[in-house]
């Protein structure tokens, strides 16, 4: 047992009145084939090897220029840690003579 759709909802059926006339008159009407449908969201796009070399072209580039921002910001990276292990380095040796100073 299960729900019947009336319009926008869905109603139990005992509570629907009249609507298994309305499915019997949809099943009537023939669905259009989704493959005609054409809609805005389909983009035009050509298939022919011009356009594929040219896309595959225009992937590698971006694909090389992903690589350099990211090769850029793994030597920030590096470069930052380098420095705080020489600060961190530095109060190492700061209180280890502050340390050896009070013996």
């Amino acid at each position: 047992m299960g729900f019947l759709k009336q319009g926008d909802s869905f109603v139990h059926p005992d509570d629907a009145a009249g609507v298994q006339e309305e499915e019997e008159e949809d099943a009537d009407n023939p669905l259009p084939d989704p493959t005609n449908v054409a809609s805005s969201s389909q983009i035009n796009q050509e298939y022919s090897l011009e356009s594929l070399s040219r896309q595959m072209t225009e992937m590698a580039r971006l694909q090389h220029e992903m690589m350099n921002i990211q090769n850029t910001r793994h030597e920030k990276i590096c470069t930052h840690l380098l420095n705080l292990d020489t600060r961190i380095s530095g109060l190492e040796q700061h209180f280890i003579s502050d340390e050896s100073d009070e013996f």
